[in-house]
């Protein structure tokens, strides 16, 4: 393999120069805050669902069957009190509340899709390391045998 090609191959490049660790700290905690607003239950969905516009609680409840009203609730809630959605009521009888993203619930999106690119691009090569995973056991690597 060239040099040249080695410079462009993402797994071969010569390595950066060396980070301080604390900017290493840095980046884990931005994606510890991240994963953070992204882990609880429902979230990714409604994030999602709400980038395709402006909704009400019934069509976003419809949207995740099996999910009560809440459930649904809450998650909507806890969008809200983190700046990702906001919730509308519009004045009319009945009332009617809408919710959408705001401006930092729209700069979720694009890591949330590349997220699902990388999902869907190393899905069956994770799926392969856990079958090998699982047929070999779960004994660590350089284990020694019982004599």
């Amino acid at each position: 393999m060239s040099a040249a090609t080695r410079a462009e191959h993402p797994v071969l490049r010569r390595p950066d120069p060396p980070r301080r660790a604390s900017d290493d700290n840095e980046m884990i905690a931005g994606v510890a805050w991240a994963l953070d607003v992204l882990r609880r239950k429902w979230n990714v969905q409604l994030l999602f669902f709400m980038a395709r516009g402006v909704h009400r609680h019934r069509g976003l409840l419809a949207c995740l069957p099996g999910v009560s009203k809440k459930v649904m609730t809450d998650a909507l809630r806890a969008l809200e009190r983190d700046g990702l959605v906001e919730r509308i009521t519009v004045d009319e009888v009945p009332a009617r509340v809408e919710y959408s993203l705001t401006a930092l619930g729209w700069t979720m999106t694009e890591p949330l899709i590349a997220l699902s690119d990388w999902g869907a691009t190393h899905a069956s090569d994770i799926s392969d390391a856990r079958t090998r995973y699982r047929e070999t056991g779960s004994k660590p690597r350089g284990a020694r045998k019982e004599l």
